[in-house]
């Protein structure tokens, strides 16, 4: 992991560990809630599109 992240700021790294974590907690909170595995899978990844635009028009807001 500490390869594939070599060379970004580290902000950013932080700020994927934090979306990662994000995406991972809401995918085992709809599935514990009795969401189908398709419909968390499909919501976790429209998330993660989300994170991917907002990386790359940099929109991110590092805090």
């Amino acid at each position: 992991m500490k390869v594939r992240q070599g060379g970004n700021p580290p902000e950013v790294v932080a700020y994927a560990d934090k979306a990662k974590e994000r995406l991972r907690r809401k995918y085992y909170k709809m599935i514990r809630h009795g969401k189908k595995k398709n419909v968390a899978v499909t919501a976790v990844a429209k998330e993660l599109a989300c994170f991917i635009w907002d990386m790359m028009t940099d929109n991110i807001s590092i805090a």
